[in-house]
């Protein structure tokens, strides 16, 4: 019996050892849990890795409203040469292609290697189909071309039959009649337009051939040298036609030198009419968008959208620019990034609409904005994502160009771009002209984007005139004060920022649907709001408004220099949300529909160097302030009329970003402020991850102990 109860004995002294043991083991691993995490959370320690090159794609808001209200049936083809494509670049194309053929019941992908032999078919098809589609455009150019050749051929028979005719009258003029001189020259013209014009049709009969692998012949080419050709000599003719006109009313002209004037004069005046009449319809026929598409397809690479409206054609450089540098062990290359969605959804957008809108930009600098500036001072990003969307973009520099006019029925959007804040607080005579010409197309009923910057002129008893432009729609800008915020930094300090990040539009509006969790940046910005008496009839719309905080402020002493007099330093906390993006709708002026107007106070959102801003991250290049060309997009849309277009585009949509997260304030017990978003994922990744698989793990172990 002794020996039996011994092991007993000896099992349970060992259970309360073994539970101790198994404690420490959990512990221990906490403990290496916790800071193998603290060194993870470290900036300088931390490493990221692209495990997802290819991505996994979803389309945009944008586009899956376009391809949900197609109709008919659509072809998007992708011509790629694959040798030359980088391979996770192809899988991403296909990804895409593959989630706009499961949006659209009617759509159809095709992918074609012209080198591969093995799909010649497939690409010989889609040439066919194209020039079916355009089969009326085709026929329309023929038969002008054919016209325009048969005129040239009409006019190389004349002037071999007339370059001795004005050589005979030319014999009857007298050596020093001036006319002489003019009929000789004329002469020899004709006769060397009999000997070389062959060369000119055998030009134009080259344009109108089907080079190997073409999808449509030259026709620009042979258009224009036809109508260059005819214009010139109808020119000619008449003018000589003339000459002899005016011999025949000289009573003291040889009867002979009459008679010949009188016959040759009916010759080229008929000529020339005839000439001209071949000329007319080759100047006047539409350009032929078949030929752009063949043009980009002999490239080798282009993206071809096909449609009932008709066909376009995207760029294999628009779809995968050769940008973003990366450095390799053998050196530098390329990083092939796919950014088809916006461009195609634009593609299809531009053929389902009638006329895509026009997009004005307008300024009273004396150079272009449309192009690259010194510091990225400039209109040139959201020009690039404006003209990749499809919107025709003009620019109109008060004071130095005409005002753009658009198409017939084709919507406008009026985006005007304020001088930076200067030196002199009187504005220029080019700043008092554009303040002019924005006043002018309000009163016109134009829609107006129209942004402020802040202005000193309050301070010296004056009024800023820019913010008495938004009074018609009953809105007001206090361009007098700035909202500024307070940042603790280390050590006690501080920094005061002048600018303000928006990620939140609570709006039902249209517009900010489509920049709700799209961080936005306003450097400068102005608080907006409405006047004390809105004139009837107007609708306002808060758009972006700045939260109260205990560190932000609204501020009149912004800037400092000689030319800003010292002020008491630190206003009142702001005591309510102050808006900074508000648009508005009245009646029209003329009496039919409403004008649209929107007020932003800020007025450098839109130049490159803060809506272009870019980070990396993960190998991928994404925008910092996506809202501010999102921004762009949806108010040109809504301004033009065209509430359908507005959504989150793709360009927002490059990387995920996670939104609403509040920080904690600096200090000792900043982690036990679990009311901060920040805080609770701090403590579900340090804690509540590691400690969640331990504890599973001491429940398998428990259970196998059982």
């Amino acid at each position: 019996m002794k020996n039996a109860a011994s092991p007993a004995r000896s099992g349970s002294a060992r259970r309360p050892l073994l539970a101790a043991n198994a404690i420490l083991f959990v512990l221990g691993l906490i403990t290496i849990a916790v800071v193998v995490n603290c060194f993870a959370n470290h900036s300088n320690l931390r490493r990221t890795v692209d495990a997802t090159k290819t991505r996994a794609y979803s389309l945009s808001p944008r586009t899956r409203q376009l391809l949900a209200d197609l109709q008919g049936e659509w072809t998007i083809a992708m011509i790629i040469v694959e040798s030359e494509t980088d391979p996770a670049a192809l899988r991403q194309i296909d990804e895409v292609l593959g989630r706009y053929t499961e949006a659209a019941e009617g759509l159809s992908v095709i992918r074609i290697d012209p080198t591969d032999s093995s799909a010649l078919g497939e690409y010989d098809g889609l040439l066919a189909r194209l020039r079916s589609r355009y089969r009326p455009g085709i026929s329309a150019y023929e038969a002008a071309l054919d016209e325009g050749e048969a005129a040239f051929a009409e006019l190389q028979l004349f002037a071999q039959q007339q370059a001795g005719v004005l050589e005979q009258v030319a014999a009857q003029l007298e050596e020093n009649d001036p006319s002489r001189r003019t009929i000789l020259l004329r002469g020899q013209l004709l006769a060397l337009l009999a000997q070389e014009g062959g060369k000119v049709a055998e030009e134009v009969a080259d344009a109108r051939r089907i080079d190997g692998g073409g999808l449509v012949p030259d026709y620009e080419t042979a258009r224009s040298m036809l109508a260059q050709a005819l214009s010139q000599w109808s020119s000619e003719l008449y003018d000589t036609a003339q000459l002899f006109q005016r011999w025949r009313r000289q009573d003291d002209l040889d009867p002979l030198l009459r008679q010949l004037a009188s016959v040759a004069n009916n010759a080229f005046e008929e000529t020339a009419r005839r000439l001209a009449v071949a000329a007319d319809p080759l100047r006047q026929l539409p350009p032929l968008e078949l030929s752009a598409i063949g043009r980009q397809i002999q490239q080798g690479q282009a993206a071809v959208i096909i449609g009932p409206p008709g066909a376009a054609v995207i760029a294999s450089t628009q779809l995968m620019p050769k940008s973003n540098l990366r450095q390799t062990e053998g050196g530098v290359s390329f990083d092939q990034r796919f950014r088809g969605e916006q461009l195609i959804s634009a593609t299809i957008r531009s053929l389902v609409l009638e006329h895509m809108p026009l997009v004005v930009f307008v300024h009273g600098e004396e150079q272009s904005l449309l192009a690259q500036r010194d510091r990225q001072a400039d209109l040139v990003g959201v020009h690039n994502i404006l003209a990749a969307s499809r919107f025709d973009v003009a620019e109109w520099m008060v004071g130095d160009g005409e005002k753009p006019t658009p198409d017939d029925g084709q919507p406008v959007a009026w985006v005007v771009v304020p001088p930076p804040p200067g030196r002199s607080l009187q504005p220029t005579p080019r700043q008092q002209a554009l303040i002019g010409a924005v006043k002018g197309l309000i009163a016109a009923g134009e829609p107006v984007l129209l942004s402020v910057y802040p202005s000193l002129l309050s301070r010296y008893g004056q009024t800023d005139p820019w913010s008495e432009l938004p009074a018609p729609f009953g809105l007001n800008a206090d361009t007098s004060r700035v909202i500024l915020e307070t940042v603790p930094l280390a050590k006690g300090e501080t920094e005061t920022v002048h600018a303000q990040a928006v990620d939140d539009f609570p709006h039902p509006h249209p517009i900010a649907r489509a920049l709700n969790g799209r961080q936005t940046y306003f450097a400068l910005p102005v608080p907006l709001g409405p006047a004390d008496l809105v004139p009837q009839g107007v609708e306002q719309y808060e758009i972006a408004a700045i939260e109260p905080s205990p560190n932000r402020r609204l501020e009149r002493d912004w800037v400092s220099g000689p030319q800003a007099p010292q002020t008491a330093a630190g206003e009142q906390p702001l005591p309510e949300p102050v808006p900074i993006l508000i648009a508005a709708e009245r009646p029209h002026p003329g009496g039919q529909g409403t004008q649209r107007f929107i007020l932003v106070g800020s007025g450098g959102w839109m130049i490159t160097n803060v809506a272009d801003v870019v980070f990396k991250e993960g190998g991928r290049v994404a925008l910092v302030n996506p809202g501010n060309h999102e921004l762009m997009l949806s108010a040109v849309a809504w301004l033009a009329g065209l509430d359908d277009l507005i959504a989150p585009s793709a360009t927002s949509q490059e990387i995920a970003r996670l939104t609403g997260i509040t920080e904690a304030e600096e200090g000792p017990w900043w982690w036990l402020r679990l009311d901060k978003v920040r805080v609770r994922w701090f403590w579900i990744s340090i804690v509540g991850l590691p400690g969640g698989c331990l504890l599973l793990g001491v429940v398998v172990w428990g259970v196998r102990r059982l």
